[in-house]
């Protein structure tokens, strides 16, 4: 594979949300293996945007293996600052065979907020003619009976 290259827009959009990161993936003594490579590649599938911490103090050495990650992983690099390295690569889509999307499964249900049915249920019950399904009973008010009255 080869490195990912992505528009600049993207590029700083992505920059502004790495910000917030903490490193995901951190090298250790034994530098990058194909144990961190496996870890880098789930983290990207899961993540789509991953830093990674990496040892060391030459410089040649840590652009060697930005590289190969790059290039093995078939990801962009967003910023390197220091010893940490931004990379992204597009999250796979998520293929779920006989489920339906959330907003479809989302407008299937009634809402309800303390057993009043809101004005968006209201048309779609009319439309479908459907019986009203509230959440909870609705309460009734118990008045107690003055005390001394006999019945």
């Amino acid at each position: 594979m080869t490195e990912l290259k992505i528009e600049r827009d993207e590029l700083l959009r992505l920059r502004g949300e790495s910000h917030a990161l903490n490193p995901l993936v951190l090298l250790g003594q034994n530098g990058l293996t194909d144990a961190v490579l496996k870890e880098i590649d789930k983290a990207l599938k899961s993540h789509g945007l991953v830093k990674i911490r990496m040892p060391g103090d030459d410089r040649e050495a840590r652009e060697a293996d930005i590289e190969k990650i790059l290039d093995t992983l078939g990801a962009a690099r967003i910023q390197v600052i220091g010893k940490t390295v931004t990379v992204y690569r597009p999250m796979p889509e998520k293929e779920a065979a006989g489920s339906k999307p959330a907003a479809e499964a989302r407008a299937e249900r009634p809402r309800s907020r303390g057993g009043k049915i809101l004005r968006t249920d209201k048309k779609r019950i009319a439309k479908k003619k459907a019986p009203i399904r509230r959440a909870r009973p609705k309460r009734t008010r118990t008045v107690k009976k003055a005390l001394g009255a006999a019945s």
